[in-house]
């Protein structure tokens, strides 16, 4: 087997490891306990078979199966612990199955080792029994096992395997005897919950190697596949502790506990751990006498760690260090791993080559040359590559990904096209990825996964119904994905978005002070997403200072995207149109400029907004033809990608337009029928965001339109609507008629 075909988990890689263990398990009581067993059921079954009378239903069969699945692969346990297990509902054995188990045990105290030379004959027909059931499967390598051991055991060691359990019988009767209420936490070890069995120090392996590599597999593929359902960090970390107290070289479990600190933020102890690791790594590899050339690794995941932690210059220097080890090693797949980690930290590199998507030498990359075209995706749409050209070198990830069963590669890469349509505008197609990838049953080996994929996808969602005004749903799938992705990384995608639905609900509901903490919590986050929404805010509580201090600080920031650039552009020209020493045409140049790069980088809902900024700009320059002809040209795009805020606002203006237009009160007033349910529709959509300001704007323009047309009735109407609402939610009238 190759030493480095697949990834140990996902984000972090290991190479092959060898076998640090010694080659014989300890033989403990309890193992001995288990092999008791299973020889009184197989009595048992002989005895149903040859007396009808006896009742031993498949039911009993099916729940010893289980039983002993569960026995073979968790750790020791203590005798009372085995005795509540075998009488608890769930995984109770047969009573005359029991009868004869209690009997084997005492007999074990009277009788003497004759027993355990009786249990090396059953063992052995058992496993030379070429027509028995037991020479294959789980239960029959446990058996040949237990054999094997017994096998190579001389005479001293057998008394002490004897005598152990002896004491372990003994100590256990007592135990139930003293305490019945001791059964009561049986079924909660068959979720990992038992208490040690054997304190530190004692000689007696709790964790066999079997049972160790078979812990930390699976939660290695929970932690990647369904975080949900793996242990909990403190949980997690005690089984570990007592993995590494039983096989201190084995460096697997060193790993998982650094994966483990990651997931808790724990820095020092994630570095302590994978140092670690690799020290034992290097220990397997002298003692096995081989060259080990796997140090590039190393420098991979302490890379990884620092990308983890936002640590960009010393998680560069490390995959400096990584690409010099590999190429002295000539490790291709090392070497791609790193390459894709170095354009995602540093955008300016090389990217990914498609032309090594065809070359048949590097088929063993797949997984590496997928990462690299998603790679790739990412950061050429914040350069404005063509969007035709980027969708199409992500469909040829998706067959690799496919061809593969890459099920994580699959779900991020439907993701990423959810995250590309709402950047070119095109929200709904956005929301309908999304939810295929939340809809669509993405498993492995049974199990259905629950990675990163799907906490973006949820997160889009959450934005989305945000944008609709729904933010009781919003909440609660933001609840359960924060139930799904509780640790980080994947949590600080949720977090992003809590924040910043709760800043922008408060902004709507005129809660400055909420909408400020919100904010100010978004800043860790994401930077330049928490100074566009304080601009934002500031803009909303007509601090022009503050927002002038703001947007200057976003728009000298070099590294800004051009999404984000475009829209601290367009809160610019909200800010001029603000400002009443600022001209008009100052407030069109910043137009000018956000509509180039719109254009540049296919930005089409961006470009919306802005052309419906300069329909405000020229209604106000007394241009009203002009303004209807821009309103016309980004309406559809709104209505049809845009949340209901736009496009309320949108629908409010053109009504503007659509009026100012018209020059005879006669035409008004046959427009004015046509335009009311756009209108209402419009305040339907405020009052649903609680923006109450805007409500009131409504009001007042019908209120003084028919006021005009000398509608008096009609004028009432609208002014006794403005009135109940103000009465319900004062506003301070400079907040009144702001285009923003």
């Amino acid at each position: 087997m190759s030493a480095k075909k697949e990834p140990e988990t996902i984000g972090f890689w290991l190479p092959f490891q060898g076998s640090s263990a010694p080659k014989m398990d300890i033989l403990t009581p309890h193992k001995l306990a288990v092999v008791f067993l299973i020889q009184e059921y197989l009595s048992l079954k002989k005895t149903a078979e040859e007396t009808p009378q006896l009742e031993f239903t498949a039911r009993d069969r099916r729940k010893f199966c289980l039983l002993l699945l569960k026995l073979i692969q968790y750790p020791d346990m203590a005798y009372k612990d085995l005795y509540g297990l075998l009488t608890s509902p769930v995984y109770g054995i047969h009573r005359a199955h029991l009868e004869e188990f209690e009997k084997l045990m005492k007999m074990l105290k009277t009788v003497g080792i004759e027993i355990l030379f009786d249990l090396y004959t059953v063992l052995e027909k058992l496993v030379s029994d070429n027509a028995s059931s037991y020479q294959v499967g789980i239960v029959g390598l446990y058996l040949r096992r237990v054999f094997v051991t017994l096998d190579k055991m001389n005479f001293p060691e057998f008394m002490a395997l004897y005598r152990n359990s002896i004491g372990y019988y003994e100590k256990g009767v007592r135990a139930v005897q003293i305490s019945s209420s001791a059964f009561s936490n049986s079924e909660s070890f068959m979720k990992l919950d038992a208490q040690a069995v054997y304190k530190p120090g004692n000689s007696s392996s709790k964790w066999s190697t079997k049972q160790a590599e078979l812990f930390v597999a699976q939660q290695s593929t929970l932690l990647q596949n369904n975080e949900m359902d793996a242990l909990k960090p403190k949980e997690m970390q005690t089984r570990l502790n007592e993995i590494i107290h039983d096989h201190p070289l084995y460096s697997q479990a060193y790993f998982l506990s650094y994966l483990n600190s990651v997931r808790v933020r724990d820095f020092f102890n994630a570095v302590d751990a994978l140092h670690r690791s690799f020290d034992r790594n290097t220990l397997n590899s002298m003692a096995l006498a081989q060259d080990s050339k796997e140090y590039q690794y190393s420098s991979l995941n302490l890379a990884i760690l620092h990308a983890q932690f936002n640590h960009s210059e010393e998680a560069l220097a490390s995959l400096r260090e990584c690409i010099m080890l590999a190429q002295e090693n000539s490790d291709k797949i090392c070497l791609q791993l790193a390459h894709s980690w170095l354009c995602l930290l540093d955008p300016s590199k090389p990217h990914f080559s498609e032309k090594n998507i065809a070359n048949k030498e590097l088929i063993t990359l797949v997984h590496s040359i997928s990462l690299g075209i998603q790679s790739l995706v990412k950061s050429s749409a914040a350069t404005g590559y063509t969007p035709a050209k980027l969708f199409e070198v992500l469909l040829k990830s998706d067959i690799l990904n496919c061809q593969t069963s890459m099920i994580d590669l699959i779900a991020n890469g439907i993701s990423e096209r959810a995250a590309l349509w709402a950047m070119y505008g095109k929200n709904e197609v956005s929301s309908l990825c999304s939810q295929l990838l939340l809809n669509s049953d993405l498993k492995s080996l049974g199990k259905t996964y629950n990675g990163e994929g799907i906490c973006q996808a949820l997160c889009s969602l959450v934005i989305w119904l945000a944008l609709q005004g729904e933010f009781h749903l919003a909440l609660i799938v933001l609840k359960h994905t924060r139930e799904r992705f509780p640790r980080y990384p994947l949590s600080k995608s949720w977090m992003t978005v809590d924040h910043y639905i709760s800043s922008m609900q408060a902004i709507f509901r005129g809660e400055w002070s909420d909408a400020s903490n919100a904010c100010y919590q978004l800043y860790t986050l994401d930077k330049h997403l928490s100074l566009l929404q304080r601009t934002r805010l500031a803009l909303a509580r007509l601090n022009i200072k503050s927002a002038d201090l703001l947007l200057r600080k976003l728009l000298e920031d070099d590294t800004v995207e051009p999404l984000n650039r475009t829209r601290a552009l367009l809160l610019n020209a909200h800010l001029l149109t603000m400002s009443p020493a600022t001209t008009k045409m100052e407030v069109v140049n910043v137009l000018n400029e956000a509509l180039a790069i719109a254009n540049k980088n296919y930005l089409d809902y961006e470009k919306a907004l802005v052309e419906m900024h300069f329909a405000h700009v020229l209604l106000a320059m007394k241009l009203p033809h002009q303004a209807l002809k821009s309103v016309r040209t980004c309406l559809e795009n709104i209505l049809a990608n845009g949340g209901i805020y736009d496009r309320a606002k949108v629908l409010f203006l053109f009504v503007k337009c659509i009026l100012a237009v018209e020059q005879s009160p006669t035409n008004k007033m046959a427009k004015i029928g046509q335009c009311i349910p756009m209108l209402e529709q419009a305040v339907e959509h405020f009052q649903k965001l609680e923006c109450y300001v805007k409500v009131k704007d409504v009001f007042i323009f019908l209120a003084t339109f028919f006021h005009e047309m000398q509608m008096h009735e009609e004028r009432n109407k609208y002014a006794y609507k403005y009135r109940q609402i103000e009465e319900q939610y004062p506003t301070a009238r400079e907040y009144l008629d702001i285009f923003f």
